[in-house]
């Protein structure tokens, strides 16, 4: 029923042609408009606080909830599309307040949980049924400021990265809402964001303090995580507000910004590919202003490059930016021109990104100090038209939001790399499906969800302009156009993982049919071949060597194909 409810929303494309327009066509244009009272919010008191948007019913919209600094105010708006319904006291939820508000699917009930956090406690709300809420702190192990979600041993269950005065822990989920801790990291820090950067499947965590301690890089080795700050070269001493993930350049791995919270300038840290970065800041043109509190990597204008938007707490000085990005390694900002920077705007503490109504831009959700709880919706689909998919992914194996997956968008003359998150930076929870910003492209040509399990899956041929849904092991609902399939009835293992020298091939398929086996890298390279298998419904085993080809260690790609099927699966490979 949850899937018919599902394909109901994203089997609607929303009308619209491949354009022919220059990138700087996008500025000077007011793009942003508040329509806060006119979409029902209003009457929240205090300082807007920390914002998170989420499909909390599974109806294909996103709802959101937001709290104030006071720690005495928290909402739930139901999104209805073309109006928000204040249902935080029908839901259970009228009492609450917050400092942090984080989202993530951790009882195993197909509904997406709620976290708060007040700074002094913290509580746990089980999603029943997608209206109401069920508080199941007492005995969780609920522990610690939560700040962001994310699978870090790879085990399918969403785990919490939670804050102390000491340090980090991870709370492992036990699978049904309890949760152990793993101590991870020993600093004074109160941001973070996750972040994927050596591209070896598992979440490492970046973090930033308050002071003008440095900020630290901790890789997961998965039964531990590594400080690897200055061999990565990511140290910033100095107080940080924001923290952003995003592959700016898009060259497939991701990078960094850092918003200042007491220094003179932000950080742009791009990632060089080798787990290493480089400071670009003031190459690029992003040096932002000091006391900066939010940051955010978002494709405002679907041009297929991630702009920066990003918030001061010194607001008599500085007003809110948003860098448009040139497709050049530089960036201009033009926040005043598209509505989201003048007189009386911003002081925000919290951000969050989402199309909330479905029309294939993102919108901007804003809670702060000046003009305290702020939906802007975005009409560039009216002013500057372009094109668009947006991609939400249900995990199977992998957790059931899917966070910590990394999709691919092969356009021909452009590769987009994204990233699920589960909260990031100061107070910001943006929504989870990936919208990929076409520009004038008429399709994605190739469509690749590395999903946290480690299977790999390829769509081809997806036409533009459509929300689509992916289902890991499943396929996609809500295509139009005719988008390949991937398989479904294809079956793959690969044993052990990580491995040293021989890899155990397990596949089966429809009887009767060819398959071929290929080892590729990351980069699509085929490096070796396990050779050809004749499939069935019996799974049979094939041995591939890994002495037979001289590759480094490394995350690989195993790709079993058919002429009607395609299914991979990633594994490490150890010298």
């Amino acid at each position: 029923m949850r899937m018919e409810t599902k394909r109901s929303i994203f089997s609607v494309v929303l009308s619209g042609c491949a354009v022919l327009f220059s990138t700087t066509g996008f500025a000077g244009v007011q793009e942003f408009t508040d329509v806060t009272a006119a979409m029902g919010i209003s009457g929240q008191t205090g300082l807007g606080h920390s914002v998170a948007w989420c499909d909390i019913d599974n109806d294909g919209d996103i709802d959101v909830a937001f709290s104030n600094q006071g720690g005495d105010g928290f909402w739930l708006y139901r999104n209805d599309v073309t109006q928000f319904t204040n249902i935080t006291a029908s839901a259970g939820l009228a009492g609450n307040g917050a400092s942090r508000v984080l989202w993530g699917e951790v009882t195993g009930d197909d509904y997406t949980d709620l976290i708060l956090d007040t700074g002094s406690s913290q509580k746990l709300y089980q999603n029943t049924d997608g209206t109401t809420f069920t508080n199941i702190t007492s005995g969780s192990g609920l522990t610690g400021s939560p700040v962001s979600m994310a699978d870090f041993n790879n085990d399918g269950k969403l785990d919490i990265l939670t804050l102390t005065s000491s340090g980090c822990s991870i709370l492992q989920n036990s699978g049904t809402g309890t949760f152990t801790a793993q101590f991870a990291g020993t600093g004074s820090w109160w941001v973070a964001a996750c972040i994927d950067y050596d591209l070896d499947g598992d979440q490492d965590i970046y973090l930033g303090t308050y002071g003008d301690d440095p900020n630290t890089l901790l890789r997961n080795d998965g039964a531990s995580f590594t400080d690897v700050t200055a061999a990565a070269g990511v140290t910033f001493n100095s107080g940080t507000g924001g923290i952003t993930v995003g592959d700016y350049n898009n060259d497939g791995y991701l990078d960094l910004y850092l918003g200042n919270y007491s220094a003179p300038a932000c950080r742009l840290f791009k990632n060089n590919g080798d787990g290493t970065f480089t400071n670009v800041t003031a190459a690029a043109g992003v040096t932002g202003h000091t006391d900066t509190r939010t940051s955010g990597f978002v494709d405002y204008n679907n041009d297929g490059w991630l702009d920066i938007f990003s918030s001061h707490h010194d607001f008599y000085t500085y007003s809110n930016i948003m860098y448009r990005n040139n497709a050049d390694g530089t960036f201009t900002d033009v926040g005043a021109s598209i509505g989201l920077s003048g007189e009386w705007i911003g002081d925000y503490f919290g951000t969050a990104w989402g199309d909330y109504n479905l029309d294939g831009d993102i919108d901007l959700f804003a809670v702060g100090h000046i003009d305290k709880y702020v939906l802007y919706r975005n009409d560039q689909s009216e002013t500057m038209p372009a094109n668009y998919v947006v991609l939400e992914l249900e995990g199977t194996t992998s957790n059931r939001n899917a966070i910590g997956a990394l999709v691919t968008a092969d356009l021909g003359s452009l590769t987009l790399t994204r990233a699920v998150r589960g909260g990031e930076g100061y107070h910001d929870y943006h929504s989870l499906p990936i919208e990929f910003g076409l520009y004038d492209s008429p399709s994605i040509q190739t469509l690749t969800i590395n999903w946290p399990s480690g299977l790999v899956e390829t769509y081809t041929d997806i036409p533009a302009n459509q929300y689509i849904y992916a289902v890991e092991g499943d396929g996609l609902s809500g295509i139009e156009g005719g988008a390949g399939e991937a398989g479904s009835i294809l079956a793959l293992e690969c044993s052990p993982n990580p491995c040293t020298d021989l890899l155990t091939i397990s596949c089966s398929g429809a009887a009767g049919t060819t398959g071929e086996l290929t080892i590729l890298d990351l980069s699509g390279r085929i490096i070796g071949n396990a050779g050809e298998v004749t499939l069935n419904s019996e799974t049979q085993t094939i041995t591939w060597d890994g002495n037979s080809c001289n590759t480094p260690s490394g995350i690989y790609i195993c790709r079993l194909s058919t002429p009607e099927e395609v299914t991979q699966r990633m594994f490490t490979l150890l010298r």
